[in-house]
């Protein structure tokens, strides 16, 4: 389905703005985003860093008494023989452990002396004596991470005490060599985490630019949904929730076509019954009042050719003189009250209300009209006042037109605290009541206009049907309206 909308923007200046419209929101979500996800990677490498360390710290200090332990059994083996073991017997048990990576072994005797090393130019320990004496007091292999005094940085130093007590063997791994080898995990497990992130960014942009686009085309749609243009419902995409938005935007550019093409017939039909009212005037001017007008000059050149010679012949053209002037007058003020109720400016709404009934009353015989007034009363504004006349009105014109079998009428007008209200309750036929562009299609422009006084006012009209037979019209005007 398609309605006639006028366009305002230019197809690029339209992509222009959706363009700008999507980054400018991606944009600002994707940087909303990207702080939690890298303070959460962030602190996710913080603490995987931390427990990796722990880990390698505790597997290593595992290794370094295992290896401790094999070099004192190898050393063992050499001073059983009574040869005491040289630098590069000590190396090669290094060797022997594959251990590579910088690390010292040394011989102490039972009372800490420092023997031999497999670095004859480092010849101190890198631990203290009271350090010494207490891996000896714990009777078995052990290590600890501690700062080498040999060569004043951290390192895993291990102890093993030789058969018979006739010494032990210290280990010194540097801890930065062992610790190398966990930093390449913790590198792949950063390099992991910021490309989850991007990952994520990515994935977040995509589903975005999903929810974006049917919102950017949304809001384009909105500029051009204007009087003149052609509108074609969007397609409901994205999310449900989304969905529904577009549905209902569809729904209401729909319904506000179907009110501008109403308002269109309403306002053709309203200038074809203006001129048809100004035709009727004219034809009641002519026919009515300009023949009277006519038929008094007449009258006038006869009394004044009879004044003479027959006097009571002149008094009676001057009698029918006055009855035709009177009716004249009448309809005058008939065409006056129709175009411009003066009673309603002149003595105030309720008496016009009352002046309404009356005429009814002449206009059908059987109809009794009561008018009513309750709460206090209260001049309203004229526009007001006009627009409740002219419903009340509007309504007794209904009841004479279409329920002739009515023979009661009640009105009744109330001046309440939060609204007025005007009741026109008929015991005649039932009327049917249609939606607005029902009444302006089928040419009841006069219910149509009291629907468009209410709304002009914020008022509300409502046209029930009494289970009993008849119809009830209720005009309500808020206070805000009235004061």
């Amino acid at each position: 389905m398609s309605e006639t909308m006028d366009g305002l923007d230019t197809a690029p200046e339209r992509q222009e703005q959706l363009t700008r419209r999507s980054s400018t929101i991606r944009r600002q979500l994707i940087l909303a985003s990207l702080f939690p996800l890298a303070f959460f990677g962030l602190l996710s490498i913080l603490v995987t860093s931390v427990a990796l360390y722990q880990v390698t710290l505790r597997l290593a200090l595992q290794g370094s008494t295992a290896e401790v332990r094999s070099a004192a059994d190898d050393l063992a083996k050499i001073t059983a023989g009574q040869t005491f073991p040289s630098s590069k017997d000590i190396l090669d048990i290094l060797h022997s452990l594959a251990i590579d990576n910088g690390s010292r072994l040394y011989m102490v005797d039972e009372n800490g002396e420092l023997l031999s090393g497999s670095n004859p130019k480092l010849m101190s320990l890198p631990l203290s004596n009271g350090e010494l004496q207490a891996f000896l007091r714990l009777g078995k292999p052990a290590s600890r991470l501690m700062v080498s005094s040999a060569s004043g940085d951290e390192a895993i130093v291990s102890f093993a005490s030789l058969p018979d007590d006739n010494g032990g063997v210290v280990l010194e791994e540097p801890w930065t060599a062992i610790l190398a080898q966990a930093s390449y995990y913790q590198l792949v497990l950063a390099g992991l985490l910021a490309l989850g992130t991007v990952f994520s960014l990515y994935m977040l942009s995509l589903s975005i630019g999903r929810v974006i686009r049917p919102i950017a085309e949304l809001a384009d749609s909105a500029i051009r949904a204007v009087p003149g243009s052609v509108f074609h419902p969007l397609t409901e995409q994205g999310p449900v929730e989304l969905q529904d938005l577009i549905k209902a935007f569809n729904q209401m550019v729909i319904r506000l076509a179907e009110q501008q093409e109403t308002l269109r017939q309403y306002s053709h039909k309203a200038l074809l019954s203006q001129e048809e009212e100004r035709q009727r005037l004219s034809h009641e001017l002519h026919d009515g009042t300009v023949q009277d007008l006519v038929g008094l000059v007449q009258r006038v050149e006869l009394c004044r050719s009879e004044m003479e010679r027959e006097p009571g012949l002149a008094r009676r053209r001057l009698d029918e003189l006055q009855s035709l002037v009177e009716q004249t007058l009448d309809d005058v003020r008939r065409i006056s009250n129709a175009l411009r109720p003066s009673i309603l400016e002149d003595l105030g709404l309720s008496v016009a209300l009352q002046a309404l009934c009356s005429d009814l009353e002449k206009q059908m015989s059987s109809v009794r009209c009561e008018c009513s007034i309750s709460g206090e009363k209260r001049r309203l504004p004229p526009d007001v006042e006009l627009a409740v006349f002219r419903v009340v009105q509007e309504a007794l014109v209904n009841v004479r037109k279409h329920s002739p079998s009515a023979t009661r009428v009640q009105v009744e007008l109330s001046f309440r605290e939060e609204d007025v209200q005007a009741i026109i309750h008929n015991d005649g036929s039932v009327l049917t009541v249609l939606d607005v562009r029902s009444l302006v299609r089928t040419g009841h422009l006069g219910l149509a206009g009291m629907y468009e006084r209410a709304r002009l006012f914020h008022g509300e009209l409502d046209v029930v049907a009494d289970p009993g037979g008849g119809t009830t019209v209720t005009f309500r005007l808020p206070n805000s309206v009235t004061e």
